[in-house]
């Protein structure tokens, strides 16, 4: 039936680019919040503003990922029920893309000779073949111009593409050189039949071209966050927890394999030795794979048992996962912010930190030292380096004056680097190059700086 579908769909040519309609396939989405769904929630705003149609492909979300943030705008769902999908679908599913995800991080070696033999690869496949289907249902029913896939978790959906329908693949993973090439190999095979890939830092798009991308494919365009969400103020009962005239830190990050909570309370555990008033807020808890799989929930019960070794429970707070609109606030309450991990693509906690004038402590990996310049706006560090991270967080907690500098810088970065007024336009440009032969070269900035305010 699929490729019955692919055989004998007829697309029209797109002739121009008003009310075009974007389809993402995703993993996750609204209301769940976290990487991919909290980039998706942000980015199908501002697309809205510029009078897109959009669609979503995503499997069903747990019901613990709830946010009050109402959309504004309509987004038809396609939703794969949990229901649809046996238990060994979704571990081995879990499973395949555990390994993949700690390999692309550098976590974990890769010591399979064929794609075929990670565990979990046939298992990933068969939920691959149940997005086909719903994907497909959603190009019959609608008129459909682009389908954006959003990282190698549906990655294979790329094949069912029927002629005439673009589409865009974003890889929210780190591309490094030192991807097996098994696994190189495997990412190719999909992005070949793509019209774009869109990769998040230049490094990235320099490594794709190594591995035989067409340059003409590649686009390099950073993670979007929502700059509106960080103007709101909500109460928060944490705050009331908070010593008075205190000193916070903060890190906003799910507990999986490649954060870098143990780093950070390690590194805190000194600092609190040093300086009495200070507090550590752990915003974050669990992710759309614990729902699924039994793989990362390990994680999180391991750092709340080293805040316990280190006697600190007075001192750090864990918020657990927190409603999206009560990010702001939590950046309020911040004075400095904190991400440490082993790698990372690009964090949009940082970004959102940066754009809330917060000074930065991160480990020089990936997109984290692409977003921070080294004492510049906040300082790098290296991964499991204790010391180094508790010498930089005691810098910038004995010199308010110190935190002022990098603050104000944090905000001239994000401005000039990753407010959403310079992001959407290439998002924008990226799309309506898909409409026509012509590549858009004249877009009126001033309109659309209206329509993203």
């Amino acid at each position: 039936m699929l490729e019955f579908f692919q055989q004998n769909y007829q697309k029209k040519p797109m002739m121009n680019s008003e009310n075009k309609s974007i389809l993402f396939s995703s993993q996750s989405f609204y209301p769940g919040i976290g990487g991919v769904s909290t980039l998706l929630l942000n980015l199908s705003k501002y697309l809205a503003n510029l009078n897109y149609k959009l669609y979503a492909i995503h499997l069903e979300m747990p019901k613990s990922a709830n946010s009050s943030v109402a959309l504004s705008y309509p987004v038809n769902e396609y939703i794969i029920p949990k229901s649809e999908i046996t238990k060994d679908i979704y571990e081995g599913y879990a499973t395949f893309k555990e390994e993949i995800y700690q390999h692309l991080h550098g976590l974990k070696k890769f010591d399979y000779k064929n794609i075929h033999d990670v565990p979990g690869y046939s298992e990933f496949m068969r939920l691959s073949d149940i997005y086909a289907y719903y994907l497909l249902n959603a190009l019959s029913e609608n008129d459909i111009d682009i389908v954006h896939f959003q990282d190698y978790q549906v990655m294979p959906g790329i094949s069912a593409i029927p002629s005439g329908v673009k589409s865009v693949f974003s890889l929210h993973a780190p591309l490094l050189k030192s991807i097996n090439p098994v696994l190189s190999k495997w990412f190719i095979k999909y992005l070949q039949k793509t019209d774009k890939v869109i990769l998040s830092i230049p490094q990235y798009a320099d490594i794709a071209r190594n591995f035989g991308i067409q340059n003409n494919k590649i686009s390099v365009i950073t993670p979007i966050i929502d700059k509106d969400l960080m103007s709101k103020k909500v109460k928060l009962n944490i705050a009331y927890s908070i010593p008075n005239n205190a000193i916070v830190i903060c890190c906003v990050q799910r507990f999986d394999s490649k954060s870098g909570q143990e780093q950070l309370v390690r590194a805190f555990s000194k600092l609190a030795s040093k300086i009495e008033n200070v507090c550590l807020l752990l915003v974050g808890e669990s992710s759309f794979t614990d729902s699924i799989s039994e793989t990362r929930k390990n994680y999180f019960q391991q750092i709340k048992d080293l805040v316990f070794s280190y006697g600190l429970t007075s001192k750090v707070i864990f918020t657990g996962n927190i409603d999206y609109s009560q990010l702001s606030t939590i950046y309020d309450l911040s004075d400095i912010v904190v991400m440490l991990s082993k790698m990372e693509c690009f964090c949009l906690a940082v970004s959102e930190a940066m754009s809330k004038e917060k000074p930065i402590v991160v480990t020089n990996v990936g997109g984290l030292a692409y977003q921070v310049k080294d004492n510049f706006n906040g300082y790098l560090v290296k991964p499991g380096d204790v010391e180094q991270t508790f010498k930089a967080l005691m810098a910038l907690c004995e010199s308010k004056e110190l935190r002022y500098k990098f603050s104000r810088r944090s905000r001239e970065r994000f401005i000039n680097e990753f407010d959403p007024v310079i992001i959407i336009p290439k998002y924008h440009r990226l799309y309506q190059s898909l409409f026509s032969r012509k590549i858009i070269k004249n877009i009126d900035y001033d309109n659309m700086y209206n329509l993203l305010r």
